[in-house]
């Protein structure tokens, strides 16, 4: 079967929130059925994930609690951009604000969809080195542990299936395979 577009018919704001904003759309599908969608609002912005490397080649992950699981797990520094911001400049204010530090290199090296089912979000995966000390301010719902680990630890780490969070995945499988020399 080959993939056709969806038409829409009209879009109703749901839910309107700082950190959500939903719409539902009226649409009518390849066959003619006409359903309502709900999805998130299409993207004004999108988010970063940081793959941080110090001068040892050790890699900067994270630990945070997740509040839906209800479980700390491993993550990347990263998150939403500014409307206004590069990627370059996003990297920049999410590291400092997460890990206290800022990089005067940030290398863009690829991007996923974060939903595709219910978002247009990208995340763009940026690998920052030459860092230096810059607090950023800090988000006050997050508490994060930082740790500096070897490539070595971070591949058997994935081996061992100790990482969970799929963004953390996705994005160590974009360095590994476009930047990683080993």
């Amino acid at each position: 079967m080959k993939a056709k577009h969806w038409k829409t018919i009209s879009s109703t704001e749901i839910l309107q929130h700082p950190r959500m904003h939903l719409v539902e759309d009226t649409v009518e599908l390849p066959d003619s059925k006409v359903t309502t969608y709900l999805r998130h609002a299409p993207a004004k912005a999108h988010a970063v994930a940081i793959i941080a490397i110090n001068d040892k080649q050790e890699m900067l992950l994270q630990r945070e609690y997740a509040y839906p699981l209800d479980e700390i797990i491993w993550q990347l520094p990263g998150g939403g951009m500014f409307e206004d911001e590069s990627v370059s400049q996003a990297a920049n204010r999410e590291l400092s604000e997460e890990s206290g530090l800022a990089a005067d290199s940030c290398k863009q090296i690829g991007f996923y969809y974060m939903d595709t089912r219910r978002s247009d979000i990208k995340q763009y995966v940026v690998v920052c080195t030459g860092l230096r000390p810059k607090a950023g301010k800090r988000d006050a719902e997050e508490f994060i542990e930082t740790h500096w680990l070897s490539i070595d630890k971070v591949k058997a780490m994935i081996k061992a299936g100790e990482f969970t969070h799929a963004f953390l995945l996705a994005a160590l499988n974009l360095y590994f395979a476009t930047v990683w020399p080993g």
